[in-house]
């Protein structure tokens, strides 16, 4: 009997676009391929990698951007059934050889950027991806192979394929693995919701897409599949660079981007400065990866980009995604929906618990967010405690904060370990963020708990101001206080101290390192 999962492998994607739509184009620095094209170097380097003595189950390391390699070692990798990490190049080298050292890689494809990470590795076992190579191994030269028949390796839904590892905000990264056909329905599921409800980032057949989102942050969202999957142009910046990227978004027509908030604010600032807003107007962004503020969103609508807020992570993959609802009182009402509630995406279940109890709590209450799902990988890779402690039976503990709409939209409010429990109450930081953030002259600001011998944690703000602009705590309270007069926060929650900082320290994914700003603010990272 065949295995039911055998039509779910990730490289049936690329040989249906080769068949379906093989001239469309992959844009990559100055080059263009067709999928076509595409599919004949998969299979090249496939055949290529067999020869190196990769097999099913090799475990290969990938340190690169968002470049056509990265891109096509996917592809190969899957067809023979090997297992691909892209290395998360964000993270310090002690934690980058860390994972290399647990994920089991055997082989390394680096680009010049990171040759340092080649020392890590038996130089008989890393091939160079640049141009430039002088490795024993150079990847071109895995391309000259002119094989035109896919290598006979059975690889099945039910075979790994590949090993990613979370940001470690919380401790060194943790690792999972996904098999072909848990990320292909993952990819798929976001696809879906995209495609078939009413959501400002919708995405469809036509669509040019540029993902601004790294591979190595769950393969770019999976834009590796969608873009082949419908047929679209599919254009690679290689390192995110503002500039270069409103340069390609204006050259090869893109229409649909994925990025976390401050890439965006990077872009319309990159736009600003080059006299090129126009360039912004009519385009589509799936942002996720950290709360978009209410600045922010506003400032996207003014542009005309139509954004949807995505929910998931590296350890459970998509969970939810805005979609718009039916009817709204206000411009600033339906942003606020748009930015702060997402909605499950088909066959995802969400579930507010009570920690100290354990029991669901009633809609519209307060408490930690579990969800399951058929691509959840259901344990971190040989680390049974922390498996125990986030996989229970069938469900996935998110570690995050939420509450569930009457009409079953999920807000997400803050990570557990950021909540600020004030005389046994929570108070969500992300709200007192989201307002503060709202007033002009706000680069960045984070929330975060201080110890306080009477109430357990007071909160306090950390401000980055944006250049040029000069504010006051005077001002920051005012406006807190206005939000507190009106009813919208508790007077409570209001801040113990603000501090105004240069930088604020970001995780390799880009989201605010509350535990590294709190050993730079307080002296601890607890």
């Amino acid at each position: 009997m065949s295995d039911p999962g055998i039509g779910f492998t990730v490289h049936n994607v690329i040989r249906r676009a080769a068949t379906l739509c093989p001239e469309t184009e992959i844009v990559w620095e100055n080059r263009r391929i067709s999928y076509g094209e595409a599919y004949n170097r998969v299979v090249s380097l496939a055949d290529s990698l067999l020869s190196l003595g990769i097999r099913k189950g090799t475990v290969i390391g990938v340190a690169d951007w968002n470049t056509l390699p990265m891109f096509e070692l996917h592809y190969a990798a899957a067809m023979i059934g090997a297992i691909i990490y892209p290395v998360n190049i964000r993270l310090p080298l002690d934690q980058m050889a860390h994972t290399m050292k647990v994920a089991e890689v055997e082989w390394l494809f680096y680009s010049n950027d990171f040759k340092a990470l080649s020392t890590l590795i038996s130089k008989d076992r890393t091939v160079g991806l640049s141009p430039e190579c002088n490795a024993k191994y150079c990847y071109n030269d895995l391309l000259s192979n002119k094989t035109i028949e896919e290598p006979e390796v059975e690889v099945t839904g039910r075979d790994y394929f590949s090993i990613l590892f979370t940001s470690g905000t919380t401790g060194l990264p943790k690792a999972v693995r996904y098999t072909h056909e848990k990320f292909v329905h993952g990819a798929l599921a976001i696809a879906y919701q995209l495609g078939m409800y009413n959501t400002p980032a919708s995405l469809h057949q036509g669509d040019v897409i540029m993902p601004l989102i790294p591979f190595y942050h769950i393969h770019s969202w999976g834009s590796l599949i969608h873009a082949p999957y419908l047929c679209n142009k599919y254009v690679l910046i290689g390192r995110f660079m503002p500039d270069r990227a409103l340069t390609l978004i204006e050259t090869e027509k893109v229409t649909w981007i994925s990025a976390v908030p401050t890439m965006m604010y990077m872009l319309i600032d990159a736009a600003e400065k080059m006299n090129k807003l126009y360039v912004l107007r009519g385009l589509k962004a799936l942002v996720g990866g950290m709360p978009i503020a209410s600045g922010l969103a506003k400032r996207m609508q003014e542009l005309s980009i139509g954004f949807s807020t995505i929910y998931g992570g590296t350890d459970m993959l998509v969970t939810s995604i805005s979609i718009a609802p039916r009817k709204y009182n206000s411009i600033d009402e339906f942003l606020d929906y748009m930015r702060l509630t997402t909605h499950p995406v088909p066959f995802v279940e969400i579930r507010i618990i009570d920690p100290a109890t354990g029991k669901d709590v009633s809609p519209g209450q307060i408490g930690e967010v579990w969800l399951r799902a058929p691509w959840l990988p259901y344990e971190y890779y040989k680390d049974a405690e922390k498996t125990r402690e986030s996989y229970v039976g069938s469900w996935f503990r998110t570690g995050d904060v939420g509450v569930l709409l009457s009409d079953g939209g999920l807000r997400v409010l803050d990570r557990i370990k950021d909540v600020i429990k004030s005389g046994g109450e929570w108070i969500p930081t992300s709200i007192l963020e989201a307002i503060i953030s709202n007033i002009p002259g706000i680069d960045m600001v984070a929330v975060i708990g201080k110890p306080s011998e009477r109430w357990g944690e007071r909160p306090i703000a950390v401000i980055k101001l944006r250049e040029g602009y000069v504010l006051t705590k005077e001002q920051i309270y005012e406006v807190l206080n206005r939000e507190v007069d009106s009813g919208r926060i508790p007077k409570w929650w209001m801040p113990d101290d603000i501090i105004f900082v240069n930088e604020i320290p970001l995780t390799s994914t880009g989201k605010i390192d509350k535990k590294e700003l709190k050993k730079n603010v307080l002296g601890h990272g607890y």
